[in-house]
């Protein structure tokens, strides 16, 4: 499994790289800029990636300590394994998703330093990627931060979690393409 944890955390980085290369040269206007009023700022994606990914924090904590108990529909296998490819594969989907409340921005404007808060919590899911390792296989059935109906095995999550950080950084550069154009 070291394999896939190390192309995790490669992943991890790679994002996190093409977050600071996009981000590198833009002010605070450009940071908050909204191409509609209906779409989220580069610092609101930021602070929702910052949001789901640490909602999964407790529960890794719990794997991590032993003391994690699935819900009861965990027991059923299938379903975590039909869940968490479905929620994967939303992943790459064009169409616009709302998502869960507690992963909502918490904020219309940001100031700049969400740009070291996004890196510094991604070096801190890269180290629980890691600590984690030994529970990828067997995979262990987790359930999602925002629903304990919502349940699959944690090496998914983390497939989940970086797709979604992918899905969001197209967004961001979606948004510079907008606010560049002449």
């Amino acid at each position: 499994m070291s394999d896939k944890v190390d192309t995790w955390q490669m992943e991890i980085a790679s994002i996190t790289w093409e977050f600071e290369k996009i981000t590198k040269n833009i002010g605070i206007g450009d940071l908050n800029f909204k191409p509609r009023s209906t779409s989220w700022s580069i610092a609101e994606n930021l602070s929702h990636l910052i949001r789901v990914n640490s909602s999964y924090y407790p529960i890794f904590d719990q794997v991590l300590n032993q003391s994690y108990t699935p819900p009861i529909i965990a027991k059923i296998p299938f379903l975590a394994t039909s869940i968490g490819k479905m929620l994967y594969s939303s992943m790459g989907s064009k169409a616009k998703v709302r998502t869960f409340a507690i992963w909502e921005p918490t904020s219309d404007e940001y100031p700049l330093d969400i740009l070291a808060d996004f890196s510094n919590r991604q070096m801190e899911l890269s180290t629980y990627i890691q600590n984690l390792e030994p529970y990828f296989d067997p995979p262990k059935i987790i359930h999602s931060p925002a629903s304990k109906l919502l349940v699959y095995q944690l090496d998914k999550a983390i497939d989940i979690i970086i797709a979604h950080e992918k899905r969001h950084l197209q967004q961001c550069k979606n948004i510079l393409e907008v606010k560049n154009k002449p």
